[in-house]
């Protein structure tokens, strides 16, 4: 019995030890959001548990809110598990299948009351890169053009 409790208490270290991130990917959201008519407040941009078909647009989990300096966003976020991929196309392939199109909030001021809108970006008006920054998992940043509500 004391044998098989210290195999136990040796695999257990082990794996704590020894445990990795692999497939773990970053997402860096950067972009100008600009509107003639509307005072924006904020945009918030959805997280890999949305973007992988998990949570829907209600769930409080679906987005995360980007603070605008003037009219620029950059907002980077990790992904919720553990995935395959290293390359944009096969990420991109992928959010392609879930969604056609890149869905955003935004909050904005009319009439002195705060309203919020989905937005919807063509993936094609999306520039995606690989960015090497020697930390944990590959980090995608989506570039996208300026939007205009």
């Amino acid at each position: 019995m004391k044998k098989a409790f210290t195999f136990l208490l040796f695999t257990l270290t082990l794996h704590l030890s020894y445990g990795q991130a692999c497939g773990m990917y970053r997402i860096k959201y950067v972009g100008n959001i600009k509107s003639d008519a509307r005072d924006i407040v904020s945009i918030y941009l959805p997280t890999t548990l949305y973007l992988h078909g998990i949570e829907n647009d209600r769930s409080k989990r679906s987005f995360l809110e980007a603070k605008l300096d003037s009219s620029h966003f950059n907002l980077g976020i990790s992904s919720h598990l553990t995935t395959p991929y290293t390359d944009k196309n096969a990420l991109l392939s992928y959010y392609k299948s879930i969604s056609p199109a890149l869905k955003i909030k935004v909050a904005f001021l009319k009439d002195g009351t705060l309203k919020e809108q989905f937005v919807k970006i063509n993936w094609d008006d999306i520039s995606i890169s690989v960015i090497d920054d020697d930390k944990l998992g590959t980090l995608f940043e989506f570039r996208i053009k300026d939007i205009r509500i």
